[in-house]
């Protein structure tokens, strides 16, 4: 696995490289932004994972139409 994350870090520094006119000298700026975006990219890929998952535990614990909310007290009657 860490050898996949360093790959696509090599690929993406390489292309910002290319972008930028292969200048001589930016190898490790290239690197660390190429580290910078793939972070930012994981980080919204996993929160959005969260949210999604957070969704659906939060659709199921809603009660069905008809049914009562389980938050509901029931009303105590006395003497019978």
């Amino acid at each position: 696995m860490a050898t996949d994350k360093h790959e696509q870090i090599r690929r993406r520094a390489h292309e910002i490289w290319e972008d930028e006119g292969r200048p001589d000298g930016a190898a490790l700026r290239h690197w660390l932004q190429a580290c910078d975006e793939l972070e930012e990219d994981n980080e919204h890929e996993t929160l959005q994972d969260l949210l999604d998952a957070d969704d659906h535990d939060a659709e199921a614990l809603l009660p069905a139409s008809g049914e009562a909310s389980p938050n509901r007290t029931r009303k105590k009657t006395v003497g019978h």
